[in-house]
């Protein structure tokens, strides 16, 4: 049996809904503060075709030259950082006799500067982060991408990481590197936190180790603040 004029349209209408609906979804939108993010860095957009504003954020937009990048993480259209380490504050990193700066790759393939342990018996890498950039309701983590070379020393210690948010305690956990491979780049994990009201502000991360034993064979990339992967 065939459809009537009234059920023909309301069938064309149905679909034509459906349709629409399915371009609504298709259509990505970036975290609502991403313009307020590159605007306080001059950073200017094309904003008038979503989907390739998207695709760019995705694969990230320097903030400051091959110091310090903004991306959105495509699963869950979060903001996230990445600071080299030329972005990060390391005690004795201007000088020669300590660190020595090799170049690299970054995340996207692109020319990076990472800083390389010669000798020291402080360690202290420091990074800071607006906390009001990032994605509200969101777990994040903080990682340090390093590695050890064949120079590594007294391998037996164990670093200390730490998270200080402006107006809550800080958060602080140990690991040893004992069992990392030697010349493989590894993530660091420094701790995590909810972006709640309580940490918004400046917030201070780092890797220590004062133990005063001289170290060695240590290399330095980046710190990243992203998104935790919850599984369940």
């Amino acid at each position: 049996m065939g459809l009537n004029e009234d059920e023909e349209t309301t069938g064309k209408d149905s679909k034509g809904k459906e349709i629409a609906a399915g371009n609504r979804r298709r259509i990505t939108r970036p975290p609502l503060n991403f313009l307020a993010i590159l605007y306080e860095h001059r950073i200017a957009v094309d904003t008038s075709r979503p989907d390739q504003l998207c695709k760019r954020l995705y694969g990230g937009v320097y903030l400051k030259p091959n110091q310090l990048k903004y991306y959105v993480d495509k699963k869950t259209n979060k903001n996230c950082f990445v600071l080299y380490a030329r972005e990060l504050i390391i005690v004795h990193g201007g000088n020669p006799q300590y660190w020595e700066w090799e170049n690299d790759k970054g995340t996207s393939g692109e020319d990076i500067e990472v800083a390389k342990l010669s000798a020291v018996c402080w360690i202290d890498i420091k990074g800071y982060i607006r906390t009001i950039n990032l994605s509200p309701g969101t777990l994040y983590e903080i990682v340090f991408e390093v590695k050890k070379f064949v120079g590594w020393a007294n391998s037996n210690f164990s670093f200390d990481l730490v998270i200080k948010p402006q107006h809550s305690k800080a958060l602080t956990r140990t690991e040893s590197f004992e069992r990392k491979l030697l010349d493989d780049w590894f993530e660091l994990r420094v701790g995590e936190f909810w972006m709640s009201p309580e940490y918004v502000g400046n917030m201070e991360f780092g890797l220590e180790q004062h133990d005063g034993s001289w170290k060695s064979g240590l290399v330095v990339k980046c710190a990243i603040i992203r998104p935790k992967e919850v599984t369940t």
